[in-house]
């Protein structure tokens, strides 16, 4: 399929009827001379989500709205991958903001360096419904006289320096999201599998202006640094090693870097001691064995396994 000049809004969607009005009112507010549409994936939604979304969409154009059984993030940003007409992609979080010039930097960023598999910009908090709002509607949302900078970064180290880059702080190219096979279907949280597909293709354009606001709280947000992200961190790591070659150096880093991650949540939330076999595993992985390392990088999974982990099919 022939993909066509600007930009899809992915959004998959589960249980977050009460941050809808605020995500729909940051996508309307979008400024740029760009086509647009918006996909949005019901995961299987309980609490009315999906009804919302047709309602309050109801008017606008290119709207598409995909329902599923709950299949988990992964299967839904893919759907909406797969189903994206328009040459880039904008992923958004169901309970995020995106400012106003969010997407339009984001895209002159990707347009700018052509090499660049994908642009992200900035993340803050907002407290209440009504700080989101305001954060569009005051002045200070006003178009910007000049263009943010814009560095173009090694993708891997950029990645494994920043683990949780949220969806809605990155854009990238349609047909490029698709030619990696989107996001890793053996994990259920998103966000870490596909970046680092992406990673493997191309630098980051990193944008030095905040493109998204996240609730403060927000029960249920899966890249929260619960068990289950920091689970699928580590899971989404081993499944890409075992796919791709990485400098020597650049991959021991980031597999020690798991290792401790497994450490430190068996520590503090489940109370291993210094002889446990998760310290051993962390130890163990200072030895100059990649295989060994590889081996190590899997075991430590199931360091979060007590945290309510859910597994997807292989």
């Amino acid at each position: 399929m022939t993909l066509a000049p600007g930009v899809s809004f992915v959004v998959p969607v589960y249980n977050k009827a009460p941050y809808l009005p605020v995500l729909l009112h940051g996508l309307s507010c979008q400024r740029g001379d760009f086509a647009r549409e918006y996909i949005f994936i019901d995961d299987g939604s309980t609490d009315g989500s999906a009804e919302l979304l047709s309602s309050r969409t109801a008017k606008w154009p290119e709207v598409t709205l995909l329902r599923q059984s709950n299949q988990g993030p992964s299967v839904a940003t893919n759907r909406g991958i797969e189903a994206a007409r328009y040459d880039m992609i904008k992923f958004v979080d169901a309970d995020d903001l995106l400012l106003p010039d969010a997407t339009q930097f984001l895209r002159e960023a990707l347009e700018t360096y052509p090499a660049a598999s994908m642009a992200y910009g900035l993340g803050q908090k907002y407290q209440s419904e009504a700080a989101a709002f305001a954060a569009v509607n005051t002045p200070s949302a006003t178009p910007m006289t000049r263009a943010p900078s814009v560095r173009v970064e090694p993708a891997l180290p950029t990645l494994l320096r920043h683990l949780l880059l949220g969806p809605s702080q990155c854009l990238t190219r349609t047909a490029l999201a698709q030619g990696v096979g989107g996001c890793d279907r053996r994990i259920f949280v998103q966000d870490y599998s596909l970046l680092l597909r992406l990673a493997a293709r191309g630098p980051f354009a990193a944008v030095d202006a905040v493109v998204t606001m996240a609730p403060e709280q927000a029960p249920g947000r899966l890249n929260d640094g619960g068990p289950q992200t920091a689970h699928d961190l580590n899971l989404a790591l081993s499944y890409f090693l075992a796919d791709h070659m990485l400098a020597p150096g650049v991959e021991a880093r980031a597999i020690r870097r798991a290792l401790t991650r497994a450490w430190l949540w068996a520590r503090r939330r489940e109370g291993a001691g210094l002889f446990s076999r998760w310290l051993l595993i962390r130890v163990l992985g200072y030895l100059p064995l990649a295989s060994l390392r590889r081996v190590l990088l899997r075991q430590s999974c199931a360091a979060f396994a007590g945290g309510n982990v859910r597994l997807m099919p292989r």
